[in-house]
């Protein structure tokens, strides 16, 4: 098998899995991929974590029917439709008048850099409560606030998150913290911006994070392909698949200027070999992984207080706040994380 017809298959593949995880929020049983599944086998599938990875799974198919929540930070928080016809989903805490000081800014890439941005409602809103604006572009399309009547296929419908669209919404925000009129005005700190994003998501996450008003990156379940010898031709028809898996190299690496943290799922996530690689390659910032043995691809976040949501929320108070208690969780021969058997850790530049 050549070089490139193996990448078409890695890469069927993960588009299925995270197509899977899609489904999984928006409560539908998803068809299973025969062709992608001989083409491309995940590390374990037969072990009992594998099983407890399948196990979850079937919890977050029901995340779907599950009502909203406020998050367990300060300020509980609402989600909304981003005004003037943007399509963005604006996480925040539900009363501004309340927060006490700034609030950071959290842009997400949604799972298979799709366009169901409440896809990982619950995870966007426990960061919001904590004193952020999380936006994730996209469309409200699971949920209790979204659409009764199925979404039909039609001009748009095959529409993704990308860099760019995720930039907008940084865009977007700042200048609403600019603008006298706006609800936001003066209450965002244009120092204190993070992004992340799942699977897909996570690599988008990693483009936007080249920008330089980015402090903070984090990948959940996610890491870089390694791309064929030679590409793809542009007439393809999976070259769009390509591209947007492809947003940046093993080389761009180096071009990272922010902490990374990795938050894995063990080998049942078809994303630990990528996101490890990528650990061993960057060497020029400080970079954690986490990785959490029987979680999956699915990871820990999507479900409400997700493990994994608060992991992501000790790094934000890390490395956005300096908060010296958040930092526990990975600093020092005896941080939190190294200490729980649960958790596999890695780390660089970070004593």
């Amino acid at each position: 098998m050549s070089d490139l017809a193996g990448f078409r298959m890695r890469v069927l593949f993960s588009v299925s899995c995270c197509m899977v995880f899609c489904a999984f929020a928006l409560g539908q049983a998803p068809a299973a991929s025969k062709n992608a599944a001989q083409a491309f086998t995940a590390p374990d599938t037969e072990s009992a974590l594998a099983q407890k990875a399948a196990s979850r799974g079937a919890m977050l198919s029901q995340l779907g029917k599950f009502p909203d929540t406020s998050g367990n930070g300060a300020y509980p928080a609402t989600y909304a439709m981003a005004p003037n016809g943007m399509e963005d989903v604006v996480y925040q805490p539900r009363d501004l008048s309340k927060v006490n000081g700034k609030l950071g800014v959290y842009i997400w890439g949604n799972g298979a850099c799709g366009y169901d941005a409440t896809g990982a409602r619950f995870h966007l809103i426990e960061i919001a409560s904590h004193g952020y604006v999380a936006i994730a572009p996209g469309e409200i399309q699971s949920g209790p606030q979204a659409p009764k009547t199925p979404i039909v296929a039609g001009p748009g419908a095959d529409k993704r998150a990308t860099p760019e669209k995720m930039l907008a919404a940084l865009d977007w925000i700042l200048a609403e913290n600019q603008r006298k009129d706006s609800p936001f005005y003066g209450k965002i700190d244009p120092q204190w911006v993070a992004v992340s994003g799942h699977s897909c998501g996570g690599l988008i996450a990693m483009k936007a994070s080249l920008d330089p008003r980015v402090k903070a990156l984090v990948l959940e379940n996610s890491g870089l392909l390694q791309l064929p010898a030679g590409g793809v031709a542009a007439d393809d028809k999976m070259a769009p698949v390509f591209k947007l898996l492809s947003q940046m190299k093993k080389e761009d690496l180096v071009k990272l200027h922010t902490p990374v943290l990795y938050i894995l799922g063990g080998p049942q996530d078809m994303a630990e070999p990528n996101g490890l690689d990528d650990f061993h390659r960057i060497q020029h910032v400080p970079v954690f992984v986490a990785d959490h043995p029987g979680a999956g691809h699915g990871g820990l976040f999507l479900e409400p207080n997700g493990e994994g949501t608060k992991v992501e929320l000790d790094w934000l108070g890390w490395q956005l706040h300096r908060d010296q208690v958040a930092a526990r969780s990975f600093v020092g021969p005896d941080c939190t994380l190294c200490r729980d058997y649960r958790w596999v850790v890695y780390r660089k530049g970070i004593e």
